[in-house]
């Protein structure tokens, strides 16, 4: 189905939905779009890809699994509660990530939090009209436009969004604002689409998932990795990176947490033993590359790169470019 919404009309038809789900929606702060808790505040639709992605959402950069209280010898777990959810803004190479991360994290045995959340949200993603510099995400199959994976998209047509359901959710949340659509098609979001397409194209036009797979051999990673500070900023902003370390604070009562991590950092290959197998900088930075485009591709069936930008955006060294790959 098919509507057009006024762009005034956007935030009331969020409202209506605040009665159901907390609102998830990008907002500038301190002048960068960040995705918070909407109460209201101007949309930054219009701003650049958050640079924290949406997947963080699922996968928290620290989060509590459990908390356990010890008596009489005895110990009792309390989970955390999940709320109802909608996400806003999220951008088709984000819904791309989500359904990589659906394929790893919900094959059994199913991670029980990510899973309940992915059951508790609802999404509302937002088509490509105006690609960054850094997007790559038509050489990479995930964008710029959503095709799955959303229960409505918006389309910016300028004065008015085309909004299209993609789910029984959906449908539900674009009849609690009836009165607010208008019967609509999708003749000029076609035109903006295959637009942006193009532009993404022709900035990398040598760029392929191909092309990015055979040269992985060939760069001189250890001239690379002399460059590299191994800060692992990279990892912490892909919308795919789910690698996670696990702790327990607090005796005898206390919390289990989850923290994210990096393949990046030296001490997240450290065992036991003291032995670390990838010691050196240039095969902590092949080994990143390799997950994405082929250890994910063989293990998953779709690349661990959804061509976001956001490791080229983050890269204190300026390392993460797809120049590397001409």
């Amino acid at each position: 189905m098919m509507f057009f919404l006024e762009k005034n009309d956007l935030p009331e038809l969020l409202r209506r939905a605040s009665a159901y789900f907390e609102i998830i929606a990008p907002v500038l702060v301190n002048g960068e779009p960040q995705l918070v808790s909407w109460r209201g505040e101007d949309l930054a639709l219009g701003a650049p890809n958050p640079l924290l992605p949406p997947t963080r959402l699922f996968l928290p950069p620290r989060e509590t699994l459990f908390t356990y209280l010890q008596e009489s010898g005895l110990y009792t777990f309390q989970v955390p509660q999940v709320k109802e959810r909608l996400i806003v803004g999220v951008r088709p190479c984000d819904l791309r990530a989500l359904s990589l991360l659906d394929r790893i994290m919900l094959s059994e045995p199913a991670d029980e939090l990510y899973s309940k959340r992915r059951r508790s949200t609802a999404i509302v993603a937002l088509s490509c009209t105006e690609p960054s510099e850094s997007c790559f995400c038509a050489q990479m199959g995930s964008g710029p436009e959503a095709h799955e994976g959303f229960d409505l998209l918006l389309t910016d047509l300028g004065e008015r969004y085309l909004l299209e359901t993609g789910s029984p959710d959906g449908i539900m949340l674009a009849r609690l604002s009836e009165e607010l659509l208008e019967r609509g098609d999708d003749a000029e979001k076609r035109a903006l689409m295959r637009e942006s397409r193009e532009r993404i194209l022709s900035a990398r036009p040598w760029l392929s998932q191909e092309r990015m797979r055979s040269k992985l051999r060939e760069i001189d990673w250890r001239s690379m990795s002399r460059e590299c500070i191994s800060c692992g900023g990279c990892s912490f902003v892909c919308p795919t990176c789910h690698c996670f370390t696990i702790a327990d604070l607090g005796l005898p009562d206390g919390e289990r947490i989850r923290c994210a991590d990096s393949c990046i950092l030296s001490g997240f290959h450290r065992m036991a033993s003291g032995a670390n197998p990838k010691a050196r900088p240039e095969e902590r930075l092949l080994s990143w590359y390799m997950e994405k485009l082929e250890y994910m591709l063989s293990r998953a069936g779709m690349p661990g790169c959804v061509g976001c930008g956001r490791c080229e955006r983050v890269c204190f060294s300026g390392l993460h470019k797809t120049d590397l790959f001409r």
